[in-house]
């Protein structure tokens, strides 16, 4: 029972100050995160999650005479 005292009771006296030097801490990096503008981009076509799609451009120039009928 002796080392689980001495342990609460070191706890008791560390804990404490951490936990004020910690929360200062936080407090500053929120009130920094207020301070800067929260913009939020979303790409065209496409959703957060998977990136923004981006929706293929095709050029009539780029296709070939197999598509549009004219083969062999």
């Amino acid at each position: 029972m002796r080392y689980r005292l001495r342990t609460l009771l070191i706890l008791l006296a560390v804990l404490p100050p951490v936990l004020w030097i910690g929360w200062g801490k936080y407090q500053a990096w929120r009130a920094e995160q207020e301070r800067q503008p929260q913009t939020l981009e979303v790409p065209d076509g496409g959703t957060v999650l998977l990136g923004g799609l981006k929706t293929p451009t095709v050029d009539p120039r780029d296709s070939s005479d197999l598509e549009h009928g004219m083969g062999p």
